[in-house]
C-alpha cells in the first residue's frame, strides 16, 4: 500500500431484491465504501467467518430468517471481530429490542441515515 493511502472500509449486504440491493451499493459506494453482496444467509455466515468486513447490513425479510438466530450465526462466525451489524427492515426499530445488532435502518431510508447507522456507535 501506497504511504498516505488508506484502505476502503468493507460492508457486506444481505438483500434478496436486487432494486434495493443496487440501491444499498449506489449508496454505500457513494459514502467511501466497498460492497459485497449476498442473496442468501449461508453466503453472509461464511463470508462474515472467513473475511470478515467492516460491516454487515441484513434485510430481515429474507425467507426463513428471523433475527436474533442469524445474528447469533453471524457474531459466531466472526469470532470476536469488530464488525458493525446493521438490520435494514420495513418494521419499527423498536421491534428489534432484543436484537443484538448495532443499528436497525428503517425502510425506506435516506443516504445520510444509512452513514449514520454504519458509524455511530
Amino acid at each position: 500500500m501506497l504511504s498516505g493511502m488508506t484502505e476502503r472500509r468493507r460492508v457486506l449486504v444481505l438483500e434478496d431484491q436486487p432494486d434495493l440491493a443496487a440501491l444499498f451499493a449506489l449508496q454505500l459506494q457513494a459514502l467511501g465504501w466497498c460492497v459485497d453482496q449476498v442473496r442468501t444467509e449461508a453466503e453472509v455466515v461464511e463470508a462474515a467467518s472467513t473475511r470478515p468486513p467492516d460491516a454487515i447490513i441484513i434485510d430481515t425479510l429474507l425467507p426463513a430468517s428471523d433475527g436474533q438466530p442469524l445474528v447469533e450465526r453471524i457474531r459466531a462466525g466472526l469470532a470476536g471481530r469488530p464488525c458493525r451489524l446493521i438490520i435494514s427492515t420495513i418494521y419499527e426499530p423498536s421491534d428489534f429490542a432484543g436484537v443484538d445488532v448495532d443499528a436497525v435502518l428503517a425502510l425506506p431510508h435516506h443516504r445520510a441515515a444509512l452513514e449514520y447507522a454504519l458509524l455511530t456507535s
